[in-house]
């Protein structure tokens, strides 16, 4: 399989977990806080993108043990997740003009969301995109090398 064939389906898995995080996103911070929201649709997507590359995107590439490659996975993402983490975290505070940091705090730690679901789409999409290419080249030289 080709370099640019391999990375279309990392792309398109990415698009149908892009879905899943988002969904988690909006749902969960309608009963939790942003900071721990945003956490579980990170984790969310990343066991389905694992399943849904394991399946298609690196099937030939299968190396170990089922759970040894979800372990990889997850050491291999980390670095796309905090940045997508971050990212996302630091657009909600410019774009809803926090004015202090004990106000970002409660906000984001303590207080469930109370703003337009755009902002959460938005913001939490930018920082899919950001951490999207991080993921890719530690899955391909990392996970399924």
């Amino acid at each position: 399989m080709s370099y640019l064939e391999r990375l279309f389906k990392f792309a398109t898995v990415g698009a149908l977990g892009t879905v899943v995080n988002e969904g988690v996103f909006v749902l969960s911070s309608e009963f939790f806080p942003i900071a721990l929201s945003l956490g579980l649709a990170i984790e969310a997507s990343l066991i389905f993108n694992f399943i849904l590359n394991d399946m298609w995107t690196f099937r030939d590439k299968r190396n170990g043990s089922y759970l040894k490659r979800l372990i990889k996975f997850h050491g291999s993402s980390y670095l796309g997740n905090v940045i997508q983490y971050l990212t996302t975290i630091i657009l909600l505070i410019y774009f809803l003009h926090i004015p202090s940091v004990c106000q970002g705090l409660y906000t984001l730690f303590l207080d469930k969301y109370g703003q337009p679901t755009v902002t959460l789409l938005f913001t939490n999409f930018l920082g899919i995109i950001v951490g999207f290419l991080v993921r890719f080249f530690t899955s391909l030289k990392y996970v399924w090398a």
